[in-house]
């Protein structure tokens, strides 16, 4: 009776307030059959009623609408559809009375309002300790960032030079003119390096655009069927296999750390701590790390509103809650997948444990020579190729990691992506043969070896078939073939990994030795160098890019080609616009602090010696971040 009664209530407030709330309600449905599934109302009227309405996004299934717009694998056979259903309501109505409501006014049987599926205006309510104390860490190092900024303009028109400290040197670490001046400064280029810079640049562009398209596949789609057309088209293959983009990354991870360590395995005769160079990439990796993984666990539900905004965001503060510890034991790809904090969170995980394992296969390469060494990284490699072939036949999995819309709108709830796509074993192949091709490239370059003209041209030709067969070959898998074949799925799952790391290793060697000719002028453009060094900070924000554009949407997107190319070249231009503001207030201050104390505690060899010894070991602890590194000619070096 007291339920009756409440939902009288409710429902005669729905009449005093009928103007105010019903024009904010999706009051039909259009565009059902070809995927419109979101009905939204409008949010911003109801939340303007104030305190006395609420915005419910409910599920409702109508019968007698079937989907024609290919959204899913399979085309739809069922004679009815879920639609998200946005209504005004009263605040004093509870969700079952708003289920209720929408079964008189819809005519459906099955009304389901999801969990955190209402909002109402209750203010920012009240403020934890963990956000005070994020806010509290925030602003001091936002104003060391001032500080130091002030102070280093200062002492840049005064006469004279001042004492270096160690603690002004710490303060100079925050200042935002020096932190610049490291970041678009050419570098080094020792051991023919450079072109790694271009090679990391051109691969975050399209990682970060794949992100931003995967995104708006799982959104609210005007005509979500555009993406099952776009996906069987070869042209978009590049940007539907970007996880082979993800294995570029692997690949130079592995390449840097073998060349770097294998020229101070040589210079100290074996004798390198590996213990020191895992602790220099956490202190490196971890701060900017942890400042966007506790901006997710406190302040990011407070950072906008919608009508997804809530089931979005809130998810995500939960996840981020329950296992960042995960995250800062990199171990958060194989415990606790099922709820990842930071969908992107994985390839850090990955790297850092192929990190710690790749000593166990630099070091046989180096002791035991060429002979010895190669047949062995021979044998890693064939384990490394067969391990997805093994996984994905008796699994019975998809070829690789597939976007269809349905599957996408949770990344972190797809199967694939929490049981195959994040596991270490499943991605080393991209990092074993980085591994092996820094250690050719030592060879080559310890020898003397140079590659004839006519090899070169047959290598290109070689890796260039091998590139584009492995990337483009996803297109038949949402074609004709489907991922029904286990047999065909689990030949790509190997090969295509195989088959890109053999052609993105032959382009890192090619412009390592010199052999890659106007190739090699644009990947080691100093244009490239700045951008390089911040995809680390890009790979930690875009995240919190895709989450509040596709968290914060009235309305349903239009997609077409030149929306999605708008759309996904903002995502990665503001994506970058907030990586310059991570790496300024964290990266490169925490990266100059380590520096500072290193110098101080190392035995003394001379400042430029010690230098660029010091940068040499720093960029093979933390080749993953592409982190901003300073030469010999630091303030305080």
């Amino acid at each position: 009776m007291s339920s009756f009664l409440k939902f009288s209530r409710c429902f005669l407030l729905l009449g005093q307030m009928k103007k105010a709330v019903l024009d904010a309600s999706a009051k039909s449905t259009s565009g059902l059959e070809q995927g419109d599934v979101f009905q939204l109302g409008h949010f911003d009227q109801c939340m303007g009623v104030g305190s006395f309405g609420q915005y419910c996004l409910a599920d409702v299934r109508l019968e007698g609408y079937r989907l024609r717009a290919q959204v899913s694998r399979q085309m739809s056979t069922e004679n009815s559809t879920i639609v998200h259903w946005g209504v005004c309501v009263p605040a004093s109505c509870a969700d079952s009375d708003v289920g209720r409501l929408l079964q008189m006014t819809t005519g459906s049987r099955e009304v389901t309002i999801p969990e955190r599926g209402c909002h109402r205006e209750s203010g920012n309510g009240k403020t934890s300790t963990a956000e005070v104390v994020y806010a509290s860490v925030i602003t001091f190092f936002v104003l060391m960032v001032l500080a130091s900024t002030c102070y280093h303009v200062r002492s840049m028109y005064r006469s004279g030079s001042e004492k270096q400290s160690t603690f002004r040197c710490v303060l100079m670490s925050f200042s935002v003119v020096e932190n610049l001046r490291k970041l678009v400064q050419d570098s080094k280029d020792d051991h023919g390096l450079g072109c790694i810079n271009g090679i990391k640049s051109v691969a975050m562009f399209f990682i970060l655009g794949s992100h931003a398209l995967l995104f708006m596949a799982g959104g609210a789609t005007y005509n979500p069927g555009f993406h099952g057309e776009q996906a069987k088209l070869l042209r978009n293959a590049f940007l539907l296999n970007s996880p082979l983009l993800v294995d570029t990354f692997l690949l130079l991870s592995g390449f840097l750390f073998a060349r770097l360590i294998l020229i101070e395995l040589d210079k100290r005769r074996g004798k390198v701590n590996f213990l020191v160079l895992y602790v220099l990439r956490y202190v490196r990796l971890t701060p900017a790390y942890v400042a966007i993984m506790a901006l997710y666990a406190t302040w990011l539900p407070r950072l906008g509103s919608g009508p997804l905004w809530d089931q979005r965001m809130l998810l995500e503060q939960s996840r981020c809650q329950s296992s960042w510890w995960l995250n800062v034991l990199y171990i958060n790809n194989y415990v606790g997948t099922d709820r990842l904090c930071m969908f992107q969170s994985w390839y850090l995980a990955t790297d850092t444990q192929l990190f710690v394992l790749a000593p166990l296969l630099l070091y046989p390469l180096w002791k035991y020579g060429r002979r010895a060494g190669m047949t062995l990284a021979a044998l890693v490699a064939a384990v490394s190729v067969l391990i997805p072939f093994c996984v994905t036949y008796f699994g019975q999995l998809d070829p690789s990691f597939m976007i269809f819309t349905d599957e996408v709108v949770d990344v972190q709830s797809n199967y694939y992506f929490q049981n195959v796509y994040v596991k270490t074993h499943m991605r080393a192949t991209g990092y074993i043969f980085g591994i092996f091709v820094g250690y050719l490239v030592h060879w080559m370059q310890q020898k003397n070896i140079t590659i004839g003209s006519y090899k070169v041209a047959f290598f290109w030709t070689a890796s260039t078939a091998l590139g584009t067969l492995s990337m483009f070959g996803i297109t038949t898998f949402y074609n004709a073939t489907g991922t029904g074949n286990y047999t065909y799925n689990a030949l790509y799952a190997a090969a295509h990994r195989l088959g890109w790391s053999a052609s993105n290793g032959w382009l890192v060697l090619a412009c390592v030795t010199g052999n890659a000719g106007p190739l090699k002028k644009f990947l080691s453009s100093r244009a490239l160098v700045p951008i390089s060094r911040l995809t680390y900070c890009a790979y930690l924000t875009n995240g919190l890019v895709e989450l509040f554009f596709s968290a914060s949407q009235r309305v349903p997107i239009y997609a077409s080609v030149p929306t999605m190319t708008a759309g996904t070249l903002s995502h990665v231009c503001l994506t970058f616009l907030m990586a310059l503001g991570l790496c300024l207030v964290f990266e490169s201050p925490i990266h100059g602090i380590e520096k500072i104390f290193l110098r101080r505690i190392s035995p003394t060899a001379g400042k430029g010696q010690q230098s660029a010894k010091e940068d040499k070991m720093a960029e093979a602890s933390s080749s993953v971040s592409g982190t901003t590194q300073s030469s010999s000619d630091d303030l305080c070096a």
